[in-house]
């Protein structure tokens, strides 16, 4: 008898771990849930975020809310549509930021925002800091690399709307981030800024434009 409680106490722990954990998810979304998406929305940081909120919550919940928010909104997506497969290639004979930024905003405005996005290198193990020299995040101000790490990013390239934010911040980086391209949906066009160190690799076949 004592064996068989035992036993039935045995069963109940996963039902009664899986309760406290919805339970904790829910209280953790009334709270704080709806708050971090709307600051999300209105701008915000996850930074900024954890210190605005009344109610206690960790740096690390912040972001994974953050970045599912913006995933939901398909403002980050892990992989492009199979439309942007085919793009033509684009290089963009400017690497300096000032020259760079209205060549791109264009597009932009051409496109539509919900049709431009930048792809993101941010989780590649190794991008932060590489053979000892500075990392390229450092030419960014500080709110833009906080907006940056308050991403929770896959350790591979994903895709970030080209928004004004990101696009202030990819014009910085740009001529140092090889990985970094911009794909412009309505035009067929897959961007990339003059880079020394950069292989050029047409997604059609043929030779690519300089723009």
């Amino acid at each position: 008898m004592e064996i068989n409680k035992i036993n039935m106490n045995q069963k109940k722990e996963p039902s009664n771990k899986y309760f406290q954990e919805a339970l904790s998810d829910f209280v953790y979304d009334a709270a704080s849930g709806r708050a971090i998406r709307h600051l999300t929305d209105t701008g915000f940081t996850a930074a900024q975020i954890v210190r605005q909120l009344d109610y206690p919550t960790p740096f690390s919940k912040v972001q994974h809310t953050v970045t599912r928010h913006l995933r939901e909104c398909g403002i980050l997506l892990d992989e492009l549509p199979d439309a942007y497969k085919c793009l033509k290639t684009v290089i963009l004979n400017q690497h300096l930021p000032e020259k760079l930024y209205p060549l791109l905003a264009e597009r932009i405005r051409q496109n539509g925002e919900e049709h431009s996005y930048v792809s993101c290198p941010f989780g590649i193990p190794g991008l932060n800091s590489s053979d000892g020299n500075a990392s390229p995040l450092s030419l960014l101000t500080g709110r833009e690399r906080e907006y940056l790490e308050g991403i929770a990013w896959e350790p591979r390239i994903m895709y970030h709307r080209l928004n004004r934010r990101m696009l202030e911040i990819s014009v910085q980086l740009a001529g140092s981030v090889k990985e970094l391209c911009f794909y412009f949906l309505k035009s067929g066009e897959r961007c990339e800024s003059y880079h020394l160190n950069r292989k050029v690799i047409s997604n059609t076949g043929k030779p690519p434009t300089v723009s």
